[in-house]
């Protein structure tokens, strides 16, 4: 089991994996364990599964929002230490959380037996986020307007939220405050991985293209796999059975078990 609360919370399974592999995931921008579950239970019959749990949402959310993409990982690194053991991991991020575990990973010491699958985004040194308006301080304006016209832009299941008066009031500063610590975010300089890397995307997502994907290249020493989906940027809703077989496949090769000294 990987439980390190309040941060990290395994997903219960009644079966037993048939591999070694744990899977630890990272939420989008304003998503939660729940963004993660059916992904989570695809695997089930193939490794451990859990899931990091960000502050400001679901048993976290009396906690403030994280603000520094940065800190998130030294917090996360923190917890994951005393916990990982020596089994092989898959650290699965899509969107945010994908540049979250991109920083974990880089605080991990050894990166042996690692990959991280990072879904959705762009090589860290080629990050583009539409500008969002910070609303503190301000007494007018619409400032919901642009973020509901991006959310609904990519689709997903977080564009439903916003039809329910109730939900679209408990998200919308939730995905706000994630998205305006992600602008913030800056990698370090060079910064690379030293764990085989995986690129999953979607052929129509507006967020990356196939330059920015391939430039993941850049940021690890060891080998970069890329797949390209049909869809958008939640093309991981879309095709879930697809990312869980491509996720079969890292656990069930060779490569994958980065065994350089």
């Amino acid at each position: 089991m990987l439980d390190a609360e309040p941060w990290i919370r395994s997903f219960p399974s009644a079966a037993l994996p048939v591999t070694p592999w744990t899977v630890l995931f990272f939420p989008h921008s304003g998503g939660s364990a729940d963004s993660c579950r059916d992904l989570a239970a695809r695997l089930a019959d193939t490794a451990r599964t859990a899931c990091v749990r960000y502050p400001g949402r679901a048993e976290r959310g009396r906690e403030p929002l994280f603000t520094d993409v940065h800190v998130l990982a030294d917090q996360v690194a923190e917890a994951l230490a005393p916990v990982r053991g020596d089994g092989p991991l898959v650290l699965f991020g899509h969107s945010l959380g994908a540049a979250v575990a991109y920083e974990v990973v880089r605080r991990m010491p050894d990166q042996r037996r690692l990959v991280l699958v990072a879904s959705g985004h762009p090589a860290p040194s080629r990050i583009r986020l539409p500008v969002l308006e910070d609303p503190v301080g301000e007494s007018s304006g619409d400032f919901d307007g642009p973020l509901v016209e991006l959310i609904g832009s990519l689709g997903g299941a977080d564009a439903g939220l916003l039809e329910h008066p109730v939900l679209r009031q408990m998200f919308l500063p939730v995905i706000r405050g994630d998205l305006m610590a992600y602008s913030r975010y800056r990698p370090a300089a060079g910064s690379a991985v030293d764990c085989p890397v995986v690129a999953l995307t979607g052929t129509t997502d507006p967020l990356t293209n196939p330059l920015d994907v391939r430039a993941w290249e850049r940021h690890t020493s060891s080998t970069l796999r890329v797949h390209e989906l049909p869809g958008g940027h939640f093309f991981t809703n879309e095709h879930a059975e697809k990312v869980a077989d491509i996720l079969r496949g890292v656990m069930t090769n060779e490569w994958a078990l980065d065994e350089r000294p």
